[in-house]
């Protein structure tokens, strides 16, 4: 089975990572915008405010600070600490490493160092959030620097990337589970979920398909903007 095991690279799925972070840039574009367009009402209309409609008045200063506030947080969002978020992930038969956007290492799990459980769930499992926004994550157990024998997290989920083999990362892992520690147990539901059979069959590949939606979104984004133009 070690002869089948392959060193699988994460992938970023650049059409829909482009999009969401311009997305995220275009609503901070029109934050400023907004912001700009109410600085300017509470500045030219100043005395009028004091003298007649107070009331108005402090409700743009509110308002204001909140758009200077998600503004501020949205650009911090997206730059701070921009070099050391994790930008790859690498997954070899040692284990899986990660690397930030210098190509430097900031965290490595090897095999060797996964943990027996006392659960009944299983050695290593698949958690996934419920919700709007769910997130898959793989349960694992690690040692931490109290020899304590923890929960611990692998997570594929980037910070505003995403992954077009997220997937076949979290089943890559598991693969090495089976491979180079036949001591720990899968849950039965992973198995199944991640189709951990002795062939391991290949995973399809969507490429071409997440560019068309891309393309449909991007699109209809545009007639939007159009359309809303036409109004002014």
């Amino acid at each position: 089975m070690t002869e089948k095991f392959e060193t699988v690279v994460s992938k970023i799925n650049k059409p829909i990572t482009y999009l969401l972070t311009a997305i995220l840039w275009l609503v901070i574009i029109i934050v400023v915008i907004v912001t700009g367009v109410i600085s300017e009402n509470i500045y030219s209309h100043f005395k009028n405010y004091i003298k007649y409609d107070l009331s108005t008045f402090f409700m743009l200063i509110f308002a204001l600070l909140l758009l200077i506030l998600c503004g501020i947080a949205l650009i911090m969002s997206l730059t701070y600490r921009k070099k050391e978020k994790i930008r790859k992930a690498v997954i070899d038969e040692k284990g899986v490493t990660f690397y930030n956007r210098e190509n430097h290492v900031t965290d490595t799990i090897l095999y060797s160092d996964l943990q027996q459980s006392k659960q009944s769930s299983g050695d290593a499992f698949m958690f996934t959030t419920t919700g709007r926004h769910a997130k898959s994550y793989l349960k694992i157990y690690l040692k931490n620097k109290m020899g304590e024998i923890v929960l611990t997290n692998i997570d594929f989920n980037f910070e505003y990337m995403i992954l077009s083999n997220q997937f076949e990362m979290y089943r890559q892992f598991l693969r090495g589970i089976q491979c180079f520690r036949p001591d720990l147990t899968i849950s039965r539901q992973t198995i199944e979920e991640y189709q951990l059979s002795p062939d391991f069959p290949p995973i399809k590949n969507f490429g071409a398909f997440e560019y068309i939606i891309v393309g449909f979104f991007t699109l209809t984004i545009l007639g939007l903007i159009y359309a809303i133009s036409l109004l002014f």
